[in-house]
C-alpha cells in the first residue's frame, strides 16, 4: 500500500530571507540569577588563567572580556572540548554549566 503525503500551502516553509534574524536579536539577554550562577563556577574554574572578573594577568590567555557576544557555539565548544592550552572541561563541567559561564562572560559590558 502507498502512501502520499500533501502539504498545504499555509504549511510550508517561509522564503529563506525571512528565516534569517538580526544577529542581535538572536542573543538572548541572560537573567541576573543565571549571571551570578555564572560568575561563581568561573571563579572555581577560569580565574586560576582568566583571571579574576575576566582581567587576566598575561597576554598568555584569552582575554574573556573581548569574546564575541554572538558566537556561544564557538565558546561552547572551547570550553567543553578545550583549545591550544586550555584543557577540556566537557568531562567535568555539565552543558548547565558551560551555559551559566557563557551568561557571567556574555553579560560583560565592553
Amino acid at each position: 500500500m502507498a502512501f502520499s503525503l500533501t502539504v498545504a500551502a499555509d504549511d510550508e516553509a517561509p522564503p529563506a530571507q525571512a528565516q534569517k534574524m538580526n544577529p542581535e536579536a538572536a542573543v538572548p539577554t541572560p537573567d541576573e540569577a543565571s549571571i551570578s550562577r555564572g560568575k561563581n563556577l568561573y571563579r572555581s574554574y577560569c580565574t586560576r588563567c582568566h583571571g579574576l572578573n575576566m582581567v587576566s594577568v598575561s597576554s598568555a590567555y584569552f582575554d574573556l572580556r573581548t569574546f564575541p557576544r554572538e558566537d556561544k557555539p564557538r565558546f561552547v565548544n572551547s570550553v567543553t572540548n578545550g583549545k591550544r592550552a586550555m584543557p577540556a572541561w566537557g568531562g567535568t563541567l555539565s552543558p548547565a554549566e558551560i551555559d551559566l559561564l557563557w551568561a557571567y562572560v556574555s553579560s560583560y559590558k565592553q
